[in-house]
């Protein structure tokens, strides 16, 4: 009886031990999952919060590119209106007579309306009132131009743009107080009138008065830059199409007076500008018979 008895508790604790055994066991496996289901969490939010950090850093970096074209678009905006009511002001004394045009520089007859898309302004030939403002001027993204000029350059921008070859202007109206300044700025740089003269136009003589020309950049590439650009090739090739033409190419400064400015376009009118490429003209002077060279 007493063997049955011990027979029965070893069984027992048999049971017992086997009944723990497996509680544990399924205590270990709960917890294990239990931990790779946190660790699996753990990774899913560590994920998504370094997607949402790369989100607010993406945000914040178009937030401050934003603001900058913001403060560009204002500022442009700003020296625009500047400009525009500094050539208010200017046309007004011109309306009241308050201008002095030097002798012996006047432009006058077919080429001589500084107002009209044919006027030909050079070193023998200045503006006449030489503080002329045209009576059109208009803004196009920050830039004073002749509303002549207007539709046919935008339609040039958008045509050069949808080429794959953007184009961005550097310049376009100039008044006679904004070429002294750029005038005085080239004579500090060259160090001489003389020298500077064959980079830049004094004051009553630039083609910029008329609001008709514009100087060009592809992208940062302006100036020289400008030259060895695909924008240039693409410009040759037609900007004529649509009125404008390099005023001073290559190989003929001493009939415009200047040195090359591949950055430099003039509008003239798609007829005109036609005319010059099928004919191999290559400048104005030459175009019209009119006399260049030096002042």
């Amino acid at each position: 009886m007493r063997i049955l008895q011990v027979k029965q508790h070893k069984t027992l604790w048999s049971i017992l031990a086997a009944i723990l055994l497996v509680f544990i066991c399924s205590f270990s496996t709960f917890y294990y999952l239990s931990s790779q289901a946190q660790a699996a969490r753990q990774a899913e939010s560590n994920k998504r919060l370094a997607e949402l950090d790369k989100k607010i850093v993406e945000l914040e970096k178009k937030r401050v590119a934003e603001e900058k074209v913001r403060k560009q678009k204002e500022e442009a905006e700003r020296k625009a209106a500047e400009q525009k009511a500094e050539a208010d002001n200017a046309l007004m004394a011109q309306q009241q007579g308050q201008v002095v045009t030097p002798k012996g520089c006047a432009i006058a007859g077919t080429h001589g309306n500084p107002a009209a898309i044919n006027v030909v302004i050079n070193k023998k030939r200045c503006f006449n009132p030489i503080y002329f403002v045209p009576p059109d001027l208009t803004s196009y993204n920050g830039f004073v131009v002749s509303a002549k000029i207007l539709p046919d350059m935008t339609a040039m921008l958008g045509a050069a743009a949808a080429a794959g070859v953007p184009l961005s202007l550097t310049s376009s109206y100039r008044s006679y107080a904004n070429q002294v300044q750029t005038y005085n700025h080239w004579v500090s740089v060259n160090g001489s009138t003389a020298a500077a003269d064959t980079v830049s136009a004094r004051p009553g003589y630039s083609e910029h008065q008329t609001g008709l020309a514009i100087d060009l950049s592809a992208g940062g590439c302006s100036l020289e830059c400008f030259r060895g650009s695909s924008q240039y090739q693409w410009m040759l090739a037609n900007a004529a199409t649509y009125g404008f033409i390099e005023r001073y190419p290559a190989g003929h400064e001493t009939i415009t007076g200047y040195s090359p400015e591949a950055w430099h376009w003039r509008y003239i009118g798609p007829v005109a500008a036609q005319t010059m490429k099928s004919s191999g003209i290559k400048t104005l002077e030459q175009l019209w018979n009119i006399p260049g060279g030096g002042y």
